[in-house]
C-alpha cells in the first residue's frame, strides 16, 4: 500500500503528544486530559495485547486512587495480593511478609496483573477522562523546529498523518523512540539477567502450597523463581538466571532444571496446564539515560529506564513518573518556568531509579539472592526494608535502609550529577520514619521462620 501524508485539517494542533498506551502512557494522558489539556495518545498495536503477568507493589494501590481508576481495577477482579513468601532454598529458610506491617495509614492490599487485561483498562480510563486515543498507530517521525520536539508523523489506516503540541511524552517502552533518536540508553552491564518463564493454566488451588494470591519467591544459588497468580486459575512461573548461564542449554532444559529448585512452586501447578508450547524468553537487560526531558519533551517508562523485575516496581515507577511529566507540562502551561519545571522533573525520576537499582544490587551482590537476609539485616529492621520494597523509592534521608544504600557510591547509577528528592509522592505523611525505631513494637511475623513442609495459613 502506498502511504501518503493527510495535509487535511485534520492534521491537529495540540497541548501534548502521547505515544504509547502503556501504563505510563495512559497514566500521563489521563492526568493531562484532567487537567483540561487537549492529548492525543498514539498507541502501536490494538489491545488487550500480551504482556508477560505482574506482581505489583503495595503503594500502587494508593496511586490508583490518585489517578481515579481504583474502582474500575476492582470490578476487574484482579488477583489481590496481601504478602508475599520469600524461601531460599540453600537454607530451606521461608518466611512470609505480609503488608499489614506497612505504617499505619498504608493500604495492606495490592494486586497481581494479567498485564493484557490491566493496560487496557488504564488506557480506557485515559479515554474516558478525554484523552484521544487512536490504537495501531504507529509513529514514524519526530518534528522539530529547531532543537525543540514539535509533534509527530505517524501511520493510522493506511495514511500518514501529522500531529504538533506543546510537548511530547515518550512512553514508547523499550522502543523510545526519543532516546534512540539522540542516542541517550545507556546499557547497564553489571545486571545482564534473563528469565525464561511459563504460565499455568487450570490451577488446583488445594495445591497451592502458601496462602491465596501470594507470590511465591524461591532464591537459590544461581538466581531466583517467581511465581504469580495472575487470576484466579493462572500462576505465572519464571526462572531469572544471568545470561551465561541461558547459554550453556536450551530454554526448556534450564527452566525445568530451577523448577526443581523451587519445590513450592512446582508444587503449585502440579495438575495444570502449560499456555505456551515451550517456555517463553524475556531479556532483562538494563539500561537508563542521562536525561529525561530536553526542549518539547519529557521521557516516562521503559523508554527512558528499565531495571531487573526483582522487586516488582517497574510498572509503579512508569505510572509515577508518567503522572509526574503530566503534572510537570501542566505546571509550564499555567505559568512555571519549563527549565525548572524539567529539573524537578529529572531530580525526581533519578531519585526513584536510582534507588531501585541500589535494591537490586544489593539483592545480587551484598545478600547472594537471599531475600530473607535482606529483610533481617539491613539497617532498620524489616519494616523500614518492607516500605523501601513497598515503593517508598524517595525515602526521607536519614530512612535507614535508603541512607545505607546511597552510601554505596560504587552503586550510583547516574553520572551526571542530580539533587535527590526525598518526599514520597505516595504518602507524604504516613510513611515510617528513623525516628519511629524505639518505639516501634516487637519484630514478629516475618522473623519467624516456617518450615517449608507447612502450608501457611492466611494472616
Amino acid at each position: 500500500m502506498t502511504l501518503t501524508l493527510d495535509s487535511s485539517p485534520q492534521n491537529e494542533m495540540l497541548d501534548a503528544i502521547v505515544i504509547g498506551g502503556g501504563p505510563a502512557g495512559a497514566t500521563a494522558a489521563y492526568k493531562l486530559a484532567a487537567e483540561g489539556h487537549s492529548v492525543l495518545l498514539l498507541e502501536k498495536a490494538q489491545f488487550p495485547r500480551f504482556h508477560i503477568g505482574e506482581s505489583m507493589v503495595p503503594y500502587l494501590s494508593r496511586l490508583l486512587e490518585m489517578i481515579g481508576v481504583s474502582e474500575k481495577v476492582k470490578e476487574a477482579q484482579f488477583v489481590r495480593k496481601a504478602g508475599v513468601e520469600f524461601l531460599y532454598q540453600p537454607t530451606q529458610d521461608l518466611r512470609r511478609q505480609i503488608f499489614t506491617n506497612l505504617a499505619e495509614g498504608q493500604n495492606t492490599l495490592t494486586y497481581n496483573l494479567n498485564r493484557a487485561r490491566f493496560d487496557q483498562v488504564l488506557l480506557e480510563h485515559a479515554k474516558d477522562t478525554g484523552a484521544k486515543v487512536l490504537q495501531e498507530a504507529d509513529v514514524k517521525k519526530l518534528i522539530f523546529d529547531g532543537e525543540r520536539l514539535v509533534g509527530v508523523e505517524y501511520q493510522y489506516q493506511g495514511q500518514r498523518h501529522e500531529a504538533r503540541a506543546g510537548f511530547v511524552v515518550d512512553a514508547s517502552g523499550r522502543a523510545g523512540l526519543i532516546s534512540k533518536h539522540f542516542n541517550l540508553r545507556k546499557m547497564n552491564y553489571t545486571l545482564e539477567n534473563v528469565a525464561v518463564f511459563q504460565h499455568y493454566t487450570n490451577i488446583v488451588q488445594e495445591n497451592n502450597p502458601g496462602v491465596v494470591g501470594d507470590v511465591l519467591f524461591n532464591g537459590h544459588d544461581d538466581g531466583w523463581l517467581w511465581g504469580i497468580p495472575i487470576e484466579s486459575d493462572v500462576l505465572s512461573v519464571g526462572a531469572v538466571m544471568p545470561r551465561r548461564i541461558l547459554k550453556q542449554s536450551n530454554p526448556e532444559d534450564i527452566f525445568k532444571e530451577h523448577l526443581e529448585r523451587a519445590p513450592r512452586i512446582k508444587r503449585a501447578i502440579e495438575g495444570a496446564t502449560p499456555q505456551f508450547e515451550k517456555p517463553k524468553v524475556e531479556l532483562d537487560f538494563c539500561y537508563y539515560s542521562e536525561k529525561f526531558t530536553g526542549p518539547g519533551y519529557f521521557l516516562a517508562g521503559d523508554a527512558v529506564c528499565f531495571v531487573d523485575p526483582l522487586f516488582s516496581g517497574g510498572l509503579f515507577l512508569s505510572m509515577v513518573c508518567g503522572l509526574k511529566a503530566a503534572e510537570a507540562i501542566h505546571e509550564i502551561f499555567t505559568g512555571k518556568n519549563e527549565k525548572e519545571a524539567s529539573r524537578y522533573f529529572t531530580n525526581f525520576c533519578k531519585t526513584a531509579y536510582d534507588s531501585y537499582f541500589r535494591l537490586v544490587y544489593s539483592f545480587y551482590y551484598e545478600f547472594d539472592r537471599n531475600m530473607n537476609r535482606m529483610g533481617l539485616e539491613l539497617p532498620g529492621g524489616f519494616r523500614f526494608v518492607l516500605q523501601t520494597f513497598a515503593g517508598d523509592f524517595w525515602a526521607d534521608e536519614d530512612q535507614p535502609v535508603m541512607n545505607y544504600l546511597r552510601s554505596k557510591k560504587e552503586w550510583d547509577t547516574f553520572e551526571e550529577p542530580f539533587e535527590p528528592v526525598y518526599k514520597c509522592p505516595i504518602y507524604p505523611d504516613n510513611h515510617y520514619r528513623a525516628a519511629d525505631i524505639p518505639n516501634l513494637p516487637p519484630p514478629e511475623d516475618f522473623l519467624q521462620t516456617i518450615p517449608t513442609d507447612q502450608k501457611l495459613v492466611q494472616v
